[in-house]
């Protein structure tokens, strides 16, 4: 069974973005384990990771999926990374 074709209206992507506010201040660099820092500043980064995976699963026709993963430092780190299948 083929879905239908879902189109991403902006207006409902900005409306949903807003609930997923990035903290003030905060600023991130992608590196090799993704986007790294405490887990509960990364909210912002899942929601718009999934978008980013819809799209680029949709533009190279596979599976693409989002990796979270917790560091073993003292310190609770999340990380965030898109896989391709």
């Amino acid at each position: 069974m083929l879905l239908p074709s879902l189109e991403m209206d902006a207006e409902v992507l900005k409306k949903y973005s807003a609930l997923h506010p990035k903290p003030a201040g905060l600023t991130l660099q992608y590196g090799t384990a993704g986007f790294r820092t405490k887990a509960e500043q990364l909210d912002h980064v899942m929601f718009r990771m999934g978008l980013l995976a819809v799209l680029r699963s949709k533009a190279v026709v596979s599976t693409i999926g989002v990796m979270v993963t917790a560091s073993h430092n003292p310190e609770v780190r999340t990380n965030f990374s898109l896989k391709r299948k």
